[in-house]
Order: C-alpha cells, then sequence, then structure tokens
C-alpha cells in the first residue's frame, strides 16, 4: 500500500511538471511603472503594454476596463495581490491585473520578473488549467523554474488566448 501511495504521489508531481509550459521574458526596452507584488516576488510591467493589453481586451468585447488603465507614465504604481481570488480589491487595477490582463502579459513574456532576492527570472513556467464550460476564462498560474515556487495567480479571458501584443 505504501508503494502504491508513493507511486500515485509521482504520478501527479510529473503531471504537473509535464503540463507546465516554458515562458521566455522578454528585455524591456522602457522603465517598468507598475510592479506587481505576489507571494514575494515583483512582477514589473510598462504602461504602455498594460494599455495594448486593454485595447486586444476591448476588441474581444470586454469593455470591463476599457481601452487605458488612465496611469501617468511619470509615476510608479505598486499593486499587492493575494493567492487566490477571494478577497477584496481595494482598487480596480488589482481586478484588471489579476482577472483581466496580468496573465495574458506575462504568458506573452511581457513583463520583467524578480524573486525575493531582486534577481531577474529570465524563464518561467505557466500552467493552464482547462476552461469550464459556462466561464469566459481559465485560470493561470505562473512558477518560478528555480523552486517551482508559485509567483502570480490570474485568470485570462479565453478569448485572449489567441492575441498577440507584438513587439515594441
Amino acid at each position: 500500500m505504501k508503494h502504491l501511495s508513493l507511486l500515485f504521489a509521482a504520478f501527479l508531481v510529473s503531471y504537473t511538471i509535464l503540463a507546465q509550459r516554458p515562458v521566455q521574458m522578454r528585455t524591456m526596452w522602457q522603465r517598468p511603472q507598475v510592479h506587481v507584488l505576489f507571494n514575494g516576488y515583483t512582477i514589473s510591467f510598462t504602461i504602455k503594454d498594460i494599455n495594448k493589453a486593454l485595447v486586444l481586451l476591448y476588441e474581444t468585447g470586454d469593455h470591463t476596463y476599457g481601452t487605458s488603465c488612465g496611469l501617468d507614465t511619470a509615476g510608479d504604481y505598486v499593486i499587492e495581490l493575494y493567492a487566490g481570488m477571494r478577497m477584496e480589491y481595494r482598487n480596480p487595477q488589482q481586478r484588471m491585473m489579476q482577472q483581466g490582463i496580468g496573465a495574458f502579459l506575462l504568458g506573452t513574456g511581457h513583463a520583467l520578473v524578480q524573486n525575493k532576492k531582486h534577481k531577474k527570472v529570465m524563464s518561467v513556467n505557466k500552467d493552464i488549467e482547462p476552461l469550464i464550460e459556462g466561464q469566459t476564462g481559465t485560470v493561470y498560474k505562473f512558477y518560478d523554474p528555480q523552486n517551482g515556487m508559485l509567483f502570480f495567480y490570474g485568470v485570462m479571458p479565453a478569448d485572449m488566448y489567441t492575441k498577440d501584443i507584438g513587439l515594441d
């Protein structure tokens, strides 16, 4: 019985590892202004990329966030997110990043990820959960390949899966 449970545990671990897909982070030529804090990691985005993603989301028919985040490019913005979706959002940027475009930008490599020691994470693993019938989005989880630590948990609208943000 003990060997059977160990075999089952090994199967579960190998399944989660094989289900993950690597994503190479691109070089950011502009200074990122929006910094998302999640589970000790800092995920930074440029306002230009956020606005491009919002336009793509708007084109899919989701008019929740509009076509611009409305943030000034001269400022720096810190947004703290928490694991799971059972929280009260304190500002619109939290919801926009976790349930709107954060997973899309990370999945396309348009982010700067720093670990707890402030070192760049050049490649990340993304795990996509299956789309549940009747839902408009699917859950994306991003992990640090060095230690397997979850550093972002968000939802990406299903219509955004085939969109391309392009190059700068």
